[in-house]
């Protein structure tokens, strides 16, 4: 499962940085150097939604914060109760851990969830499950325009060339996309 979202993750982030080279208005970003041990990837929608994924060797938590869905009335309740292994991330202040929507904490397969549900953001749950189409339909009204999906559908698969790149964004710099490619962890 943690696999599966972290591949997913740095597609996004890859997609991403390939179509808007300016970090700040981007939407999925990936760190997979976060520390020595650490990975997360996170969303940010520009009006104060945002959500991260941590990811330390078979751990991951998701902190979601979507203001249209409210806070979670018992915040400090899940703070006190978080397992010792994701204290680093829980306290994490560049994760915004003042507020949340919802926490979730996955180890091995197991998903543990506090919160409320999330409606008016696109939550992680829904990102995992993309295909190249989704993406697609969610660029082109982002972005405001439109997409190679054949070059969407190969960059999903794993796929990557600076060739496929120049496609999406003829106006790419490559030299900048490459150091978003060692950020994301794309060799």
């Amino acid at each position: 499962m943690i696999e599966q979202l972290r591949t997913q993750l740095k597609t996004l982030a890859l997609l991403d940085a390939i179509i808007e080279p300016e970090w700040a208005f981007r939407y999925f970003s990936f760190d997979s150097h976060w520390s020595d041990e650490e990975e997360v990837g996170s969303l940010r929608d520009g009006s104060g939604g945002q959500w991260f994924l941590w990811i330390k060797g078979d751990l991951a938590g998701y902190k979601c914060l979507s203001p249209d869905d409210g806070c979670m009335p018992d915040l400090e309740v899940v703070l006190r109760e978080t397992p010792e292994a994701y204290q680093g991330f829980i306290r994490e202040p560049a994760f915004s851990m003042d507020q949340a929507t919802c926490i979730w904490f996955i180890q091995n397969s197991d998903c543990v969830r506090y919160g409320l549900p999330v409606q008016f953001l696109i939550d992680l749950e829904t990102v995992s499950q993309w295909k190249a189409g989704d993406y697609l339909e969610w660029a082109r009204n982002y972005y405001e325009r439109d997409f190679d999906l054949g070059v969407i559908e190969k960059i999903f698969r794993g796929e990557f060339s600076t060739e496929l790149a120049q496609t999406l964004n003829p106006q790419i710099n490559l030299k900048d996309l490459q150091a978003d490619l060692l950020e994301i962890g794309i060799t």
